[in-house]
């Protein structure tokens, strides 16, 4: 399944032919994720522990696990590129991970927005739409919110009305009608974001996000509610502008009832002057890094690469069986 997912689109774009193989001593290419057994991963890390062999490693995730490129020849994940410091990495984060321009991003960029009027109209405030109930900043924030409007939830966590269906179409035509959505990753990391923030956008409603630090990077500021530049400015002012306390873990979670109620203010702000909530929508929130993202090459070259690779070490199996 993994393989017809992730790498038959780009095997056929490239003609080379892929099939499915059990055995890993047969394999060409070998496709990781972050999900073996504890024991079968490197040291405390969610990299998986595939001894080098004759065959492409492939380390492929869309959760929050950084790749260590001494266990794999290739990676595609949510960290950025600098931080990685190798070759055979790539950023693909969630949010573009598709073929054939079929990535939520890709929605987005083409999505006609809507008018002022027809926002106003959108009859609910907020929506929270989660099934992980260890993430408890955001469920805070749920609290939080909820003293002022009631926040929708049609998950499992924090439930309030009526379930949804599980598919885009169903979250999207959820989000359509709210206002606001908290869009918090279940962990924080620099370059992890996932598609919670663009779903949001995508259905014209502004995103309440916390996750990547390093969002900005990814999506203009101006367009959602970022609680990483409300705890970064609470941080400055607790330190007295001294930048190795301001940045430090103990300052953030001295911060975080501060950074709470200032998000919900901003959020309740936006909600009740119309030209605030309409600030969000006068730019596109698309950033020059993430415009990259529209364009396929890069990953499509990236994917020849690591097949025309696998490939070689195929044929070169052949030659010697048939010597």
């Amino acid at each position: 399944m993994a393989v017809e997912i992730y790498v038959a689109p780009w095997a056929r774009a490239c003609g080379v032919a892929t099939a499915p193989c059990d055995d890993i001593g047969q394999a060409d290419l070998v496709l990781m994720g972050p999900f073996a057994p504890k024991n079968q991963n490197v040291g405390r890390t969610r990299m998986p522990n595939v001894a080098a062999g004759d065959y492409e490693r492939v380390f492929l995730t869309g959760e929050n696990a950084t790749p260590l490129m001494d266990y794999c020849e290739w990676a595609l994940g949510f960290d950025y590129e600098a931080d990685i410091g190798h070759e055979g990495y790539m950023r693909y984060p969630l949010y573009v991970w598709g073929n054939g321009g079929g990535s939520i991003l890709h929605r987005l960029a083409a999505r006609q927005p809507e008018t002022p009027a027809e926002r106003q109209a959108r009859p609910h405030f907020c929506a929270f739409i989660y099934g992980n109930k260890r993430a408890k900043l955001r469920r805070w924030l749920f609290r939080v919110l909820s003293l002022y409007r009631k926040v929708d939830a049609p998950g499992r966590v924090q439930r309030n009305c009526a379930p949804i269906g599980s598919s885009l179409d169903d979250k999207l035509a959820f989000l359509k009608d709210r206002r606001f959505t908290i869009a918090f990753e279940n962990s924080s990391a620099s370059g992890y974001t996932t598609e919670k923030i663009v779903d949001a956008m995508l259905a014209g409603s502004v995103p309440i996000y916390w996750g990547n630090p390093r969002v900005a990077e990814d999506f203009d500021e101006r367009c959602f509610i970022n609680w990483h530049a409300h705890e970064e400015r609470i941080c400055r002012s607790l330190a007295f502008g001294w930048q190795p306390l301001a940045r430090s873990r103990l300052m953030r979670k001295l911060a975080t009832p501060l950074t709470l109620i200032s998000v919900a203010r901003r959020t309740i702000n936006a909600d009740r002057d119309a030209a605030t909530y309409e600030a969000f929508f006068a730019q596109s929130p698309l950033t020059e890094h993430s415009r990259q993202f529209l364009d396929e090459q890069a990953i499509a070259k990236r994917w020849a690469a690591i097949l025309l690779k696998a490939q070689a070490r195929a044929l070169a199996k052949l030659g010697t069986i048939a010597s």
